[in-house]
């Protein structure tokens, strides 16, 4: 990022007090109001009826295994945990390729190797509860209390011990498995990936089983019973003319609230399930399934339903389509292809294919309506910022490509017992109890970048850039279930899982840059290898990085605790006085973009797009069983509800960004044209204008030439093109940019060349025109610059060269010039 050239004195002052107290303002407000007696509650919710679910069982027909390795994690006793150097816990194996294992307890730890052992050292923590933890769980949130005052903690124990009940259900990542059968040991080497249950199906919704008395409690008289009538999918024929059979799909209690976390009242007539929904759960002891979590089928087909191309639209989507109208849209889903580099419908064919890695960048957003939840800030629906990855992979039910969703959630301690870790799409949204997909809308974009998911291989060398940025996610994760110790993660999430995803970003790029630098047999491949397709990718990737870095650190000051590599976390309370001075309100400054999860989204998956990225947008709004009894709210940026206020400071915090050198030459190239347009000017109107204007200029000293600086140049271009005309990255339609390019020009000119420029002219008309000719050409090339750089220093300096030029140099002007 380029350095900005010194200024001095008062004039200098004024000027970053400007731009700080700006920054002061939003960031201040959210800092403040993340403090523990400010966070929004969410009442704790009530746990289903206890029914069992024995462990030995085989899928019944319809049904196929989560995964192939799956089990319940069962955390040891501390005194057997702590005699032990390795991390690890029992694993009650739930799905195995050894149908013998089904159903008996195994040790599931590492496998040793020099990676597994640097990261069990990063992350193990002794775990001592602190205040902050103790009002924490008073106020109901889920805390690893079964770890409190163990004197080391490893990534399984505390992804085991966060439940009190034993309930976390596991999936072991395939290929990364090794079976000791002598000793019943299973070692990995990747973190397990948190599901909802064992086995799934896909069905379609018959109707609620009349044969079952309605449940007491549900959004709305009169209530279901909790089962319903399924029909599986039927791959001989394509359709839902399968088995039919009746599901136990239980109505969640509510919190105390009053929201109910899901339903299946009018599961039936669910827009989101016209094409089926995957159903995710066991077979109960009386040999009905028992539904745990939902995924509606149409929203992972490789087939999306609207496909938006051309880069200008792709943005438009990016800053608005999102969103709109998502209230409206309550119970829908939506599948959108955004394509940049295709021109037209027919070059719209996604080219997506098996196998394909893919960036999850994950935000959800409010619950309005009669039960609306508080706000933690005023003004504006935070929401929830995460990564993940995504794949494409064989949908086992239909034989066809599907789209796949596993979040790397950085996530606080929290009253739905959700736990940070990687987690699939149906553990984490589509669960029935503790699910954000009946009560938010959410937004998943999967990102096809081809330099970010490619795998380098440089001579003997391997680069990875997706899986170096997963690693750096599973430390903030495992960081986050021990509190770094504290056993408390607690703020909200704009102030924490937005900044420390954002810090695993961060990380990543240094990381890259590091092995670059420390490999040289890298550079060496590239300078051998000019033209090869894998050169001009890991360029692309450079430049992406280069990108991400300027989003995540705007100012060019690294905030100290990404410096320390990660040494602290925004969303844990530092114990000692130095860690915790750096978890202020300056490094909030310092990484402005990352503290709203909508501004984070929004600027990361413009930079996306402006690297090629095709983008798969996955939209649910409150899918599943009706609940009128709440909307959905999209997130907002800071004040988000009062239009004016976040339109406002978004343009002011993308406009102050510092020119690039292609911006100073488009500068040049306006001045050049400012110029030429003025002696034209001159021309047509000289004689009349010889008779007020003289042929001298006016002395220009050093003070006034700063002065002009600032006024008229900086602040004019501030009110009538920052202020008034959207920014570039805003993505508008191109008659909304040229109807509001329209009022600043108008407003401009008025305020330029009207009032006092009347009374000085009287008698002069040509001279008049002359006045309205200048400003008219002084503000439509400040618009052209202004929407081809997004910078207010760039007008600002094209504006202070005209206005020198126009008093300085010899040509006819007036002592007083006609736009001052």
């Amino acid at each position: 990022m380029a350095s900005r050239p010194s200024q001095t004195g008062r004039v200098a002052r004024r000027q970053r007090g400007l731009l700080i107290g700006l920054m002061l303002l939003s960031c201040g407000w959210v800092w403040l109001t993340s403090l523990p007696g400010a966070i929004a509650q969410t009442d704790p919710i009530q746990s289903l009826p206890t029914i069992d679910y024995p462990a030995q069982q085989l899928p019944q027909a319809g049904y196929l295994p989560v995964s192939t390795w799956s089990g319940r994690l069962v955390l040891p006793d501390q005194v057997a945990a702590e005699a032990d150097a390795m991390d690890w816990v029992w694993l009650e194996v739930y799905t195995s390729p050894e149908s013998d294992l089904i159903g008996q307890w195994v040790r599931l730890q590492w496998q040793e190797t020099p990676e597994n052992r640097a990261y069990l050292d990063l992350v193990t923590r002794g775990i001592q509860f602190d205040a902050a933890a103790i009002a924490s769980i008073e106020l109901g949130r889920v805390h690893p209390t079964r770890l409190d005052g163990w004197a080391k903690v490893g990534p399984l124990q505390s992804l085991a011990g966060t439940r009190s009940q034993d309930d976390m259900i596991v999936a072991l990542t395939e290929g990364s498995v090794q079976l000791d059968t002598v000793n019943s040991v299973i070692a990995i080497d990747a973190i397990p990936i948190q599901i909802p249950e064992r086995f799934y199906g896909l069905v379609q919704v018959l109707g609620v089983d009349a044969s079952y008395p309605p449940v007491a409690d549900c959004p709305a008289a009169p209530c279901p019973s909790d089962y319903q009538q399924v029909q599986h999918y039927n791959a001989a024929t394509q359709t839902f003319d399968g088995d039919v059979e009746t599901v136990y799909w239980p109505q969640v209690p509510t919190g105390e609230n009053g929201v109910h976390q899901s339903t299946p009242q009018d599961l039936v007539n669910s827009p989101a399930g016209e094409s089926g929904w995957y159903i995710y759960g066991a077979q109960r002891s009386d040999g009905l399934f028992g539904v745990s979590a939902i995924a509606p089928h149409r929203l992972f087909q490789l087939n999306p339903q609207t496909v938006i191309t051309g880069p200008g639209n792709a943005l438009n989507y990016v800053n608005f389509g999102t969103w709109r109208q998502t209230s409206e849209r309550k119970g829908t889903i939506q599948s959108v292809l955004v394509m940049p580099d295709a021109d037209t419908d027919a070059d719209s064919d996604a080219d997506w294919q098996m196998g394909d890695r893919l960036l999850v960048i994950h935000l959800f957003g409010g619950i309005g309506g009669d039960k609306a939840e508080s706000r933690s800030v005023l003004g504006t629906v935070t929401g929830h910022y995460a990564f993940g990855l995504g794949e494409v992979i064989p949908d086992p039910f239909t034989q066809t490509p599907r789209l796949q969703v596993i979040y790397d959630q950085v996530y606080s301690h929290n009253p739905q017992g959700i736990v940070s870790g990687r987690t699939r799409w149906a553990e984490y949204t589509g669960n029935l109890q503790r699910g954000w997909l009946g009560t938010r809308p959410i937004a998943d974009v999967l990102v096809k970048v081809p330099s970010l998911s490619h795998v380098y291989q440089f001579g003997e060398f391997t680069l990875d850039p997706l899986a170096t940025f997963q690693r750096e996610l599973v430390v903030m994760m495992a960081r986050y279930r021990t509190g770094d110790g504290t056993g408390a993660a607690i703020v909200t999430p704009a102030q924490s899982c937005v900044q420390d995803s954002s810090q695993a970003l961060y990380e990543t790029i240094q990381v890259v840059r590091q092995q670059l630098a420390a490999h040289p047999e890298i550079q060496t491949w590239l300078d051998n290898h000019p033209n090869d397709s894998q050169t001009a990718l890991f360029q692309d990737l450079l430049s992406l990085g280069q990108n991400l870095q300027r989003e995540l650190v705007p100012l060019g000051i690294v905030r100290p605790d990404w410096q320390d590599n990660a040494g602290t976390l925004a969303g844990i309370e530092a114990r000692d006085h130095a860690a915790k001075n750096a978890n202020t309100l300056m490094n909030n400054l310092l990484s402005w973009r990352t503290v709203i999860p909508r501004v984070a989204y929004d600027n990361v998956a413009a930079i996306m797009l402006d690297h090629g990225a095709e983008m798969w947008f996955l939209r649910t709004n409150q899918v599943g069983g009706t609940d009128p009894t709440i909307l959905p709210l999209a997130p907002t940026e800071l004040f988000g509800d009062y239009l004016v206020i976040p339109t406002a400071f978004s343009r002011v915090i993308e406009a102050v960004r510092w020119p690039r050198w292609r911006d100073l030459g488009i500068v040049l190239l306006g001045l050049g044209a400012f110029v030429i347009a003025r002696l034209i000017g001159w021309q047509s109107h000289g004689d009349d204008v010889q008779a007020w204007a003289p042929q001298t200029p006016s002395n220009l000293s050093v003070k006034l030439a700063i002065r002009g600086f600032f006024a008229p140049a900086l602040w004019q271009e501030f009110v009538f093109r920052v202020l008034l005309l959207p920014h570039p990255t805003e993505a508008v339609r191109l008659w909304t940019g040229m109807i509001w390019s329209g009022v600043s020009l108008g407003l401009f000119l008025l305020y330029c060349c009207w009032p006092s420029r009347r009374r000085r002219l009287r008698g002069h008309p040509n001279g008049q025109s002359f006045a309205l000719f200048q400003g008219l050409c002084l503000g439509t090339l400040a618009i052209v610059i202004y929407f081809s750089t997004g910078s207010l220093w760039a007008i600002a300096m094209f504006h202070w060269g005209a206005w020198l030029w126009q008093r300085w140099m010899p040509y006819p002007c007036k002592d007083k010039p006609l736009l001052s």
